[in-house]
């Protein structure tokens, strides 16, 4: 049914697997569409309770993928990167909303790096149980980009805006205790035991009200999180006037020559 993720059902529980280790789970426009589906049918689907978000190999997900905006802006010599950003970053910001917006709880299980927009889908996320081989990374000011994911949104609310600055602004890159210690993980986990403390904790929360889990993320949503969606807008203008920038040109092509 998909390509690159694969889509399970483990009792009330739906479990999304990105599924591309080789390229580290990046984010393209296919990866970004099915990501959107599968978050969609498990939304709809009256069976699922809960949703756990994961990925498979080294990565959970390493955000956009370099390779291909590399590629791109082989084959458009000066146009800059901007149409490749369009579709991408659009699928992007609809899984977060969806994410947020669905009634079930969305669990993140951390398996390893999450990055850019990869770091985004995991803020998205209610809850988070990460492995303690996991980094968060936000990544993107190496690239001369700006946050996308709505990254810029939530990290503020979490942090406070002095040190989003700092990550933002150095691109730091932290572990999972870390991670724990500033609150962006509610519980850690040994590396092999990442998707049993996902599923008992999914098991948790299948047992209770459905309907008041439901009413409960919605006030969150209220309180929290109120103006996303224009956020989000902002977020896709600024990366694409930042992709047909020169220095975004600069910044790839000297990542690829590991400078």
């Amino acid at each position: 049914m998909y390509d690159t993720l694969t889509y399970q059902i483990k009792e009330n529980t739906a479990v999304i697997t990105l599924a591309r280790p080789e390229l580290y789970n990046a984010l393209d426009e296919e990866s970004g569409l099915e990501l959107f589906q599968a978050l969609e049918t498990a939304s709809a689907d009256p069976r699922v309770r809960v949703v756990i978000l994961t990925g498979q190999g080294k990565a959970f997900s390493a955000g956009g993928n370099v390779r291909a905006m590399h590629q791109f802006l082989l084959d458009h010599p000066g146009e800059g990167a901007a149409p490749f950003f369009w579709r991408v970053v659009d699928y992007l910001h609809r899984s977060v909303l969806i994410i947020r917006r669905m009634k079930k709880p969305v669990i993140a299980a951390v398996n390893g790096v999450a990055a850019g927009g990869g770091l985004g889908w995991v803020l998205a996320c209610d809850l988070v149980v990460a492995a303690r081989k996991a980094r968060f990374d936000t990544a993107y000011i190496r690239i001369a980009a700006t946050p996308d994911g709505s990254n810029s949104f939530i990290l503020p609310r979490i942090l406070g805006p002095w040190k989003t600055s700092e990550l933002f602004f150095l691109g730091q890159a932290f572990d999972a205790q870390k991670g724990f210690e500033l609150g962006l993980v509610n519980r850690l986990a040994e590396d092999d035991e990442l998707m049993d403390k996902a599923l008992n904790l999914a098991g948790e929360l299948a047992g209770k009200s459905e309907a008041a889990l439901a009413r409960t993320k919605e006030l969150i949503n209220d309180s929290v999180w109120p103006g996303l969606a224009d956020h989000l807008e902002k977020e896709r203008d600024y990366i694409l006037a930042s992709a047909d920038g020169p220095d975004f040109d600069a910044a790839i092509k000297a990542f690829f020559a590991k400078k």
